[in-house]
């Protein structure tokens, strides 16, 4: 099983592109459109109706995002991004009727590059968007977060088996600035941060039709997040 630690390394340079990412963010649908009818269809006595074909565009590689929780009551919120320019640039997602497939500047294909990338942003975040909610939750701290473990897995169908060879590449925290910094400093309120980490993934005869997905446990292996990098 490849694990890394969530531990914090300071000085490392990765690209934070997600900060500003709304939740769920996904790719987006090209066009829904019909396949013409082939000449035998057409002077058929009975027309046959047309498939439909829907077309997603995979440029600047694939979205993912989710909420987590700590047990201890803290929250976050987890956003991603699966990178590999000179594949997903260009690549698109084609479903008809008869199934599924991937077209990378009109040819076939149907494995993922050697390798990805995987970036990542860890933002402490509500736990409910409930204005009534009261309840005084813990921040996120860099104790916390060094105890916390990020697995990968593929899943195929219901089937899942962990990454044979992963590498985390980048890490870098950042004191998140107060809105209003002279109440902040009277009431002496806790500091909260963000988290980016950046990680590269074999991919080496992986079929597009396998997720990427990413387990993040605590010190006592229960799952404070997951979510999928899917096609």
């Amino acid at each position: 099983m490849s694990e890394w630690r969530l531990v914090t390394v300071c000085g490392c340079t990765v690209v934070a592109l997600l900060a500003a990412w709304p939740s769920g963010a996904f790719q987006s649908r090209l066009e829904d459109r019909t396949h013409s009818k082939t000449e035998a269809q057409a002077n058929a006595s009975k027309p046959v109706k047309p498939g439909k074909r829907t077309v997603w565009n995979l440029d600047g590689g694939v979205f993912f995002a989710t909420d987590g929780h700590l047990q201890n009551g803290s929250c976050f919120r987890l956003q991603g991004q699966m990178v590999a320019p000179e594949f997903f640039d260009g690549l698109r997602r084609v479903d008809t009727e008869e199934g599924t497939s991937y077209l990378l500047h009109d040819k076939v294909v149907t494995e993922y590059p050697d390798q990805v990338e995987i970036v990542l942003h860890l933002l402490d975040y509500p736990c409910s968007t409930d204005l009534k909610e009261t309840a005084v939750r813990p921040p996120l701290t860099r104790e916390m977060m060094s105890t916390l473990h990020l697995n990968f897995f593929w899943k195929a169908g219901v089937h899942m088996h962990p990454v044979e060879d992963s590498r985390r590449i980048g890490a870098e925290v950042r004191q998140l600035a107060p809105y209003a910094r002279s109440a902040a400093a009277q009431e002496k309120l806790a500091p909260r941060y963000e988290w980016n980490y950046s990680f590269t993934v074999n991919c080496q005869n992986v079929p597009l039709t396998e997720d990427l997905v990413l387990i993040i446990e605590n010190a006592e292996h229960q799952i404070a997040a997951r979510v999928a990098a899917r096609l």
